[in-house]
């Protein structure tokens, strides 16, 4: 029993002594920079939706309408080549049109109004022009938008974080000098990304009222923008 009471103690007192030598010893001096990386790019990719509507007293009617406009657009999309597993029709979509100016508990249904989606994820944009022109032509009601991506998004973000940790070294290699002091060792390091978000096309709201021949000129991609930052702090020996 003695034996452990002066085994407890000794520990106790190591302690102290650790956190003591702990609290005694000196802060490490840091050089604390920032970088900054940005890469621009041209997309490569876009993604399109178009919708097909009709509005008929008949639902079959409806419904045949929408179905045939459905079918020209996925027929435009095979004869541009663009692969079956690109593009994405959804479900029709039905609502009843009811009598608004009969007062009842149960209103009087007067017609139907039905919808289909259909959504391209096209890789060549060089057919954008054409797909826009022959759906407004053959198919789509509606051009819902156009957004433009990049199939190589996580290389360029990571470019632009590689330009930002070289931002980083850079201004700590330029402060250490200017203070007349040595840059010592990496202590820490810590990334944010933004940027490389879909683009947007411009005429999205006035695209359901192009004409069809001047389909093709209406679009521009521009430029997408990855960027990155840096905060790296540095020892000072």
């Amino acid at each position: 029993m003695e034996q452990l009471r002066r085994f407890t103690c000794a520990l106790v007192a190591l302690t102290f002594s650790a956190a003591a030598a702990a609290h005694d010893e000196p802060k490490p001096r840091l050089l604390a920079v920032g970088g900054e990386g940005e890469v621009s790019v041209a997309p490569d990719r876009a993604d399109v939706s178009f919708t097909a509507e009709a509005s008929e007293k008949s639902l079959a009617d409806a419904e045949k309408a929408v179905t045939e406009s459905a079918a020209r657009l996925l027929k435009l999309c095979e004869s541009l080549g663009i692969p079956k597993d690109k593009v994405r029709s959804a479900q029709l979509n039905v609502s009843p049109q009811y009598d608004g100016g009969v007062i009842s508990s149960r209103p009087r249904i007067v017609g139907y109004f039905v919808s289909r989606q259909v959504d391209v994820d096209l890789r060549d944009l060089a057919r954008l022009g054409k797909l826009l022109a022959g759906a407004l032509e053959g198919g789509a009601n509606r051009v819902n938008g156009v957004s433009f991506g990049s199939t190589r998004k996580d290389e360029h973000q990571r470019a632009a974080l590689a330009l930002a940790a070289e931002d980083a070294k850079a201004n700590a290699e330029v402060l250490a000098k200017a203070m007349g002091v040595k840059l010592g060792r990496l202590h820490t390091l810590t990334a944010s990304e933004s940027g490389g978000g879909p683009e947007l096309f411009q005429a999205r709201a006035r695209i359901s009222m192009m004409k069809a021949a001047d389909a093709e000129q209406t679009y521009q991609a521009g430029e997408m923008k990855f960027q990155a930052s840096v905060t790296a702090e540095y020892d000072l020996p």
